[in-house]
């Protein structure tokens, strides 16, 4: 533990006080079964919540870059969409990252800094909601854990008034 703890400081001294890639929790035992284990879980939650927010965050820079390679690798072989407009519901099943990106990402999507009222809800540590407002758009991404990692399954998109 002692030697993680180093690791975190030295990169958070390399990384200019933003952090370091490592996040070392001290979950102190005493007190009752169930303030340790609220304690415990409030961790594991900050752990996955960061994992989703970073390949999320991953997505878009893949999107913004036009680096469909990089995208490939967050998304799940056959996904789904759905494009609200109003009364209007496109809705696409099993569909490739590929033709995600090329006929739905590029167009709708614009600069990551225009990000705003983002949330996340996880759902049993391995399935994930991540909304956000777009450039116009509300979207919501949907992620599941599997052995590869986070992958986007799927992605709606409603058009803002």
């Amino acid at each position: 533990v002692r030697a993680l703890e180093m690791v975190q400081a030295m990169q958070s001294t390399e990384n200019e006080g933003n952090g370091s890639q490592i996040l070392i929790v001290n979950i102190d035992g005493t007190g009752s079964i169930e303030e340790v284990w609220d304690t415990t879980e409030n961790a594991m939650n900050s752990y996955i919540k960061n994992d989703i927010l970073t390949a999320n965050s991953n997505l878009l820079k893949a999107i913004e870059d036009g680096d469909i390679k990089a995208f490939n690798k967050l998304c799940a072989d056959n996904l789904s969409i759905e494009i609200i407009k109003g009364d209007i519901r496109e809705r696409y099943n099993s569909i490739s990252a590929r033709d995600l990106f090329e006929k739905h990402e590029t167009k709708m999507t614009s600069n990551v800094a225009s990000i705003s009222n983002a949330s996340i809800q996880i759902l049993d540590g391995v399935k994930a909601f991540v909304s956000y407002e777009n450039g116009g758009s509300r979207e919501r991404r949907e992620w599941h854990h599997g052995p590869k990692g986070w992958k986007c399954v799927s992605l709606s998109k409603e058009k803002l008034p």
